[in-house]
Formats: C-alpha cells, sequence, structure tokens
C-alpha cells in the first residue's frame, strides 16, 4: 500500500478558540416588544375563534372553550419564555465565523464559517419596521441561520460584513 500523504491527526480541543458569552451582542431593545406583539395579535385572533365557534354550535359549545384555552395557556408559556429569552438571544462575528444564540430551555448556540455562506438578506415586516428592527437571515452550504431582533442599521451592517467576509474567503481558496 503506498501513503499518499493522508494525515488525519487528531486536534488538541483546548486550543480551539472558545465562544465567550462576553463578545456576544444582544438584540435590540424593542425585540421583546414586537414579539409581545406578535403574541397579542395571536391571543385576539384565538379568542375570537373560539368565541365564534362556540356560539355558532348548539351543543357541545365547551368544546371551542376549552381547546382556546388549552391554546392560550401554551401562548402564556411562549410569552414566559419569550420574556425570559431575550437576555439570552445575541451574536458574535469572529474572524471566519458568525455565532447565533438563544433558548431558556434549551439553549442553542449555531455558527456557520463564513466561507460557506451563501446568501444573506435582511427582512423585516411591517411591525419591526415600525419599531425599527430587522432580522438577518444567512443561507450556508449546511444549515441556515435567521438572526432575530437586531436594530435595522445593525442588520445591514451585519448583512454587509458577512457577504464582504465570505467574498474574501471564496476568493483566498
Amino acid at each position: 500500500m503506498t501513503d499518499l500523504g493522508f494525515t488525519n491527526e487528531p486536534i488538541d480541543v483546548q486550543s480551539i478558540p472558545k465562544l465567550r458569552d462576553e463578545d456576544f451582542v444582544g438584540v435590540h431593545p424593542n425585540y421583546l416588544k414586537v414579539s409581545l406583539i406578535g403574541y397579542a395579535i395571536w391571543t385576539v385572533i384565538v379568542l375570537a375563534a373560539g368565541i365564534i365557534v362556540s356560539v355558532l354550535l348548539d351543543e357541545y359549545t365547551w368544546i371551542p372553550l376549552a381547546v382556546m384555552g388549552g391554546v392560550l395557556a401554551l401562548t402564556a408559556l411562549g410569552i414566559v419564555a419569550t420574556v425570559l429569552g431575550v437576555k439570552n438571544i445575541g451574536y458574535q462575528v469572529r474572524q471566519h465565523d458568525l455565532s447565533y444564540r438563544q433558548g431558556v430551555f434549551i439553549k442553542t448556540v449555531e455558527t456557520v464559517p463564513f466561507v460557506r455562506v451563501q446568501h444573506a438578506r435582511v427582512t423585516q415586516g411591517p411591525i419591526q419596521r415600525m419599531f425599527g428592527i430587522s432580522s438577518v437571515d444567512v443561507n450556508s452550504a449546511g444549515p441556515d441561520l435567521s438572526l432575530n431582533g437586531l436594530g435595522a442599521e445593525d442588520a445591514e451592517r451585519l448583512r454587509a460584513i458577512v457577504v464582504e467576509r465570505a467574498g474574501e474567503l471564496v476568493e483566498e481558496s
């Protein structure tokens, strides 16, 4: 058998640069307001649907009301998780990658190397626009990444950095 020069040596995990909590940039202060407005709109829709269906039913009017109550209880849990989770949401831009963390009960950190980035865009719904916040969606050769709750200017700046770094790394290879 001939040696083709292939090696696959172990990496010292301690030598890998760490994502430090203090280096993450948090979301815009208006992100919580926009999230709560979304929950409020959802609550109104659920209430209206539950009431309309229970009025239209002659028998078993308690069923749609019970379903409505269950959905509203789950919505309340979502609101609590959102309020608690806002402080855990953040992003970090490093030389070779972009990381995003979130979660209260299940904490996740997603990292996309710039060399894998294919496209980045800024999205902004009508309520987000009223409060000056945006999201950055990063498409990559691998998992995509959505960074929510950024200030509109920060989102544009971050999109530009991601696209620029991805282009630079592609040109280098």
